[in-house]
């Protein structure tokens, strides 16, 4: 183990002194990426490996054999997208959780990796913990908002309708009165009529 913290150690000082790795004359022109391209030209001066041109990529830069493609805690990483892929970790792996897992599937993963005491290497418990948390007490209280607006309403759709109601319930009481009046007259027409 102390073989590998001084492996680690040592590729820790490589990786600080690596430059970045870029295209030839990627800061002269824009059409060219970022991404590393080998320079093949004649009179390449990066290609000559000339002084004060960009560096190439070399051997040399690599981390040591033993601890390549290891996390910086010592431990070799593994993508997990579901609970079964638990059973296939030893102990001296740590676990990464993969992106595209939603917080329930990655709640029950964490729970039972820490059932049986492996390393998560891309989650801080503690406060992803929290943050779930405040977040299910944000939705209850979004929950709550939207039930006591929707009472709000259809009391007031209901009070409304009440309100047309009693309008309408006016309205013929009105037409029912304007009715008795005609047919008052109605009558009185055909009685002056008789006399």
């Amino acid at each position: 183990m102390s073989n590998k913290k001084e492996l680690l150690a040592v590729r820790e000082k490589i990786k600080s002194k690596k430059p970045e790795f870029l295209q030839q004359d990627y800061h002269k022109k824009k059409r060219l990426s970022k991404r590393w391209k080998r320079p093949t030209g004649i009179q390449s001066k990066m290609r000559h490996q000339f002084k004060g041109y960009r560096r190439r990529v070399k051997q040399g830069w690599r981390s040591p054999v033993e601890v390549r493609g290891y996390h910086k805690k010592g431990v070799e990483p593994v993508l997990i997208k579901n609970l079964s892929d638990l059973n296939n970790v030893t102990k001296d792996q740590g676990i990464i959780i993969a992106k595209t897992i939603g917080t329930k599937k990655k709640l029950e993963i964490l729970k039972k990796a820490e059932e049986l005491k492996l390393m998560v290497l891309n989650i801080k418990l503690e406060e992803f913990f929290k943050k779930v948390d405040t977040q299910k007490k944000k939705k209850e209280e979004e929950k709550k908002e939207r039930s006591e607006k929707k009472k709000k309403t259809i009391e007031d759709s209901l009070k409304k309708a009440e309100k047309k109601e009693s309008l309408k319930n006016d309205s013929k009481e009105i037409s029912e009165e304007e009715k008795k009046a005609e047919e008052k007259k109605q009558k009185d027409e055909v009685l002056i009529h008789k006399q």
